[in-house]
Formats: structure tokens, C-alpha cells, sequence
């Protein structure tokens, strides 16, 4: 198996469990790789380590569902396995350069 057919497996493991309790080892597994081969391969293809990766599918689907749903911001970040909406917040912000408040209130990006 190539390393890219292996990393896509992966991919396809994170969009298929964006809402669920995650590890990086859970994709190594998903992708047949060591956890060190994995992290290293991922990180080499997809320019981002696979936390980071995670993290911003995370976010990304979390500011959709902030435009296209009327739930309360805390619940959209519980469901995307922020625990703590304070990191909700910061994550969101570093990401999107603005509160995920900010963001429902302008409908996203200009």
C-alpha cells in the first residue's frame, strides 16, 4: 500500500468520526501504520501533524454548523469534543481571527 492510499484512509477515518473521541493513534491504526510512521508520513503529505489536522477539521465543521444551525455555541463546540468552551473559543479564534459569536453574528467570511 502506497503511503498516500494509507494516509487517505486516515483522512477518510477523521471525516467519518469528526464527532467522536479521536487519537492520533486511532488514525495511525485506521491508516495500518506505527504511531511514529504515521505521524511522520502525515505530517510530510499533509503539511500539518495529525492533531492539527484534527483539530482544524474540527473547527471548520464547528463554524459551519454555527451558520447553518440556531445551537447554542457551547453545544456545536461539546459536539466537536471541546470540553471546555474557553478552548472552544481561543481555537476558533487563532484559526478564524474572530469568536465563534462573531462569527454566527456575521455569517462568516466577507
Amino acid at each position: 500500500m502506497s503511503h498516500l492510499v494509507a494516509i487517505c484512509r486516515a483522512l477518510d477515518f477523521v471525516e467519518a468520526h469528526l464527532t467522536q473521541d479521536i487519537m492520533v493513534a486511532d488514525m495511525a491504526a485506521a491508516a495500518s501504520y506505527s504511531l511514529y510512521h504515521f505521524s511522520r508520513t502525515f505530517n510530510h503529505i499533509v503539511h500539518h501533524t495529525p492533531y492539527d489536522y484534527l483539530i482544524r477539521r474540527r473547527l471548520s465543521e464547528s463554524a459551519h454548523q454555527l451558520l447553518e444551525s440556531d445551537k447554542r455555541i457551547i453545544d456545536i463546540a461539546l459536539d466537536f469534543q471541546f470540553n471546555n468552551p474557553e478552548t472552544y473559543s481561543r481555537a476558533f479564534k487563532r484559526m478564524f481571527g474572530m469568536q465563534p459569536s462573531h462569527w454566527r453574528a456575521r455569517e462568516g467570511v466577507d
